[in-house]
Order: C-alpha cells, then sequence, then structure tokens
C-alpha cells in the first residue's frame, strides 16, 4: 500500500490538474472517498459532482458540506480544466459503471482506486489499486490520509466514517481490524457520531414501504428473493432491501430486483459469507464481491430477469 502512495504522490506532483470521479448513482463511500482524497490533494483539485438518483443520505451529506470550501464541476464545465489533468477514479473499476465514460477518452493519465473484485471490463490505467479484500474505498483513502497526515475537515471525517459503516453493513460484512481501525482514525480526525446518525436516519415512510415488500420476499433453498413492483428504484434501496433480507432467519443470500430505470432492471445482491452472489451477478453481467454484487440487465420486464437469476442459481448449484 505505501508503493502504492508513493506512485500516486508523483503522479499528482506531476499534473496541473486533478479530477476525481466515482460511479453512476453514488453513494457514501465513493462520496467519502472522493472527499477525503481531495483534501489531501495540496493543489488545483476537483470532484466531479452528480445530482441524479441520490438517496436520501447522499443529499443530507450533500447538505452538510455545503460550507465547505470544495470544487464540484460536472458534464457542463470539466472541459475547461483538462489541461495536463490526472483523472482518479474512485470505488469502481468497470467502465459501463463510471459517472461519465466520455472523459476515458480526453485523459490518458487515470488512476484507478477500488475495493471490488476485478471485472474483465476494466478501464485502462495508468496506476491501479484495487483491494477486494477490504471493506470500502473509503478504508484506503483513510489510510492514504495516515501515510500522508492530512488534516481534514469533521464533516468529511463524518461522512467517511457513515461510507465505511454502509458498505459493510454496520460493520457485519468485509470487516477486519484494518476496517475498525481506519475508523477509529476517521474519529480521531473530528468525526462526529451524532452527525453520523442523522445523515444515515432514514425516512419512516419509506422503512413502511419496505417491510411490505419484504412480505413478498420467497425463500430458494438458503436464499432470498424480493421482487418489486414497476416503480423506478435508485440501486441504493435495492441493496439497502437486501441487507434488510439477511437479518431473518436461515437466509444466507439474498437478492432484491427491481428498474433502476425505464429500460433496465437491477438486481442487488449479499451474502453473509458461506455463500459467493458474485457469481451469480457476474454470470448476469455484472460484478461485486464475495457478500456484495449487483447487475443490471437492459430489459424493463422484472419476471423475466427474476427467472434469468433463479435459472443461475439452478445451474450454479448443480
Amino acid at each position: 500500500m505505501t508503493e502504492f502512495f508513493k506512485k500516486l504522490d508523483k503522479e499528482i506532483k506531476n499534473h496541473q490538474n486533478i479530477i476525481i470521479m466515482g460511479h453512476k448513482n453514488p453513494d457514501l463511500d465513493c462520496i467519502g472517498a472522493s472527499l477525503g482524497l481531495y483534501q489531501a490533494i495540496k493543489k488545483e483539485c476537483y470532484i466531479f459532482k452528480t445530482t441524479d438518483k441520490l438517496n436520501t443520505s447522499m443529499k443530507k451529506a450533500f447538505q452538510e458540506i455545503k460550507k465547505q470550501t470544495i470544487n464540484f464541476i460536472d458534464k457542463t464545465n470539466y472541459k475547461q480544466k483538462i489541461n495536463n489533468t490526472l483523472l482518479i477514479i474512485v470505488d469502481l473499476h468497470k467502465q459501463q459503471l463510471l459517472e461519465h465514460q466520455p472523459i476515458l477518452k480526453e485523459i490518458k493519465d487515470i488512476i484507478v482506486i477500488d475495493h471490488h473484485i476485478t471485472n474483465t471490463e476494466k478501464i485502462k490505467a495508468k496506476l491501479e489499486y484495487i483491494r477486494p479484500k477490504l471493506s470500502s474505498t473509503t478504508e484506503i483513502i483513510t489510510n492514504y490520509l495516515k501515510y500522508t497526515k492530512t488534516t481534514i475537515d469533521p464533516v468529511v471525517a463524518t461522512i467517511m466514517l457513515a461510507g465505511i459503516e454502509i458498505d459493510t453493513n454496520g460493520y457485519n460484512m468485509k470487516t477486519t481490524t484494518s476496517t475498525h481501525q481506519a475508523a477509529a482514525y476517521l474519529m480521531h480526525l473530528g468525526a462526529d457520531n451524532i452527525l453520523k446518525q442523522k445523515i444515515l436516519k432514514e425516512n419512516k415512510e419509506e422503512y413502511i414501504k419496505r417491510t411490505k415488500q419484504i412480505e413478498k420476499s420467497y425463500m430458494i433453498k438458503n436464499m432470498m428473493i424480493c421482487p418489486l413492483d414497476d416503480e423506478i428504484y435508485n440501486p441504493s434501496y435495492l441493496a439497502t432491501l437486501s441487507e434488510d433480507l439477511l437479518r431473518f432467519e436461515n437466509v444466507e443470500a439474498s437478492f432484491t430486483i427491481g428498474k433502476v430505470s425505464p429500460k433496465e432492471i437491477g438486481i442487488s445482491a449479499r451474502s453473509l459469507g458461506n455463500i459467493n452472489v458474485e457469481k451469480y451477478m457476474s454470470a448476469l453481467g455484472g460484478g461485486g464481491h464475495l457478500t456484495d454484487a449487483a447487475c443490471q440487465i437492459t430489459t424493463n420486464n422484472i419476471k423475466e430477469v427474476e427467472n434469468q437469476l433463479k435459472q443461475k442459481i439452478e445451474e450454479v448449484n448443480q
């Protein structure tokens, strides 16, 4: 890790502008890692921001950092900053998931920092650091803050702490000693547990809606499947539902299926660790981790995707 950080520092030093970009439908790990890295870079730097499909926690996080001096750019003005520019991609390595894919043809020097299982459709990067065994990209960036001895704003530290908590499902998955050390370091930097709870609190109506949807879920062996209605959902909503399903007795893995756009059906998969959900999602064109994976299929027919998933479950278990 230290060797990568040395190379990262060298690349940052050798470029005039830095653009940090995450994945579509960003979550707290993605924005937390972006903000932490931004505050560690002591030169002209910009975070590529989106306002599309933000969940409640993300909206709260952006509200909290309004008072911070952070340079955001978007697809309307980023081209003004393409001059001896380094693009640092966080929390993904798959081209199709990038927030704005055209930028890959416009910037040649690219660094990828991620914690997901590597996919064949990797972004071509000058330098990469992909560690699937780590809890989150925020954990990697927290270690970079240690390495650079950077002091960050307490609000940013809080958002980073929330990102780790979300990606580990409350420290129940993908959690190691290193994860707890990263969380402790963020507390040392001023992360506020009360503010973190405020950011993570959910809407009562949304919680009630999820419980009604859970009632329609069903078991296949020790896996639970929950198909949703024809409403369009944020992918993070599907992920939250899948995490809820793991709380039930005898459930080792869970899959939530729902529309994420008019022409795309998403599946969010979660596991306690005994079942590798990544292999199911990879078989359907997606990817992820042993315990945390997803895919998106171009169709508007939820039943069709549900049947595809059940078929893959049967094939894998033969």
